[in-house]
């Protein structure tokens, strides 16, 4: 259990991951067999710059704003070919700068705004957005990509890993399986 985080998945954010999983996906989604090359990292920049310029937008409540955001992001994660078979530059670090920054102003709302427990739903997201960062900033590009979680987000993350740690006496970090 020490490597677990768990988001709860509301039916909304279930659908809103299905949804996300389109946007990022576009024509392949629910494809048997994908491709995936060069190109698709320039189809995930034209799926974040709709997002941002749309859909982020038009919703309203923070917690409308954090399941989207989080079913975006955890699509970007879940097919990261993007990360890795890119044109360098390109456009991907504004993108990273972008949603970093989406994300550090909705997660300075409360629990209570963002409808979300702080046991785990919180921590989940946070782990997650950390092994995003981990994922992004150890890919190859020229110049490398940084994905700038603020520090208060992950000093949060860290708290709680102390607080496991004084509970339980060892702390096993995630490991991607």
């Amino acid at each position: 259990m020490a490597t677990m985080r768990h988001v709860f998945i509301t039916k909304k954010r279930q659908a809103l991951l299905d949804e996300m999983e389109q946007y990022v996906l576009g024509d392949q989604v629910d494809h048997d067999i994908m491709m995936f090359g060069t190109s698709f990292s320039y189809e995930v920049l034209d799926s974040f710059n709709r997002y941002k310029s749309t859909t982020w937008k038009e919703l309203e409540t923070p917690s409308n704003r954090f399941d989207s955001l989080f079913a975006y992001t955890f699509n970007l994660r879940q097919y990261d070919v993007w990360m890795h078979d890119n044109e360098g530059e390109g456009g991907m670090q504004g993108m990273l700068t972008d949603l970093a920054k989406m994300w550090n102003t909705l997660l300075k709302n409360s629990d209570e705004a963002l409808e979300i427990d702080g046991e785990y739903t919180r921590h989940g997201v946070m782990q997650l957005l950390n092994d995003f960062k981990e994922a992004v900033e150890s890919s190859y590009s020229d110049p490398p990509f940084k994905f700038q979680l603020e520090e208060t987000q992950t000093a949060k993350a860290d708290a709680h890993k102390q607080r496991f740690l004084s509970e339980f006496g060892e702390y096993v970090p995630p490991s991607d399986v």
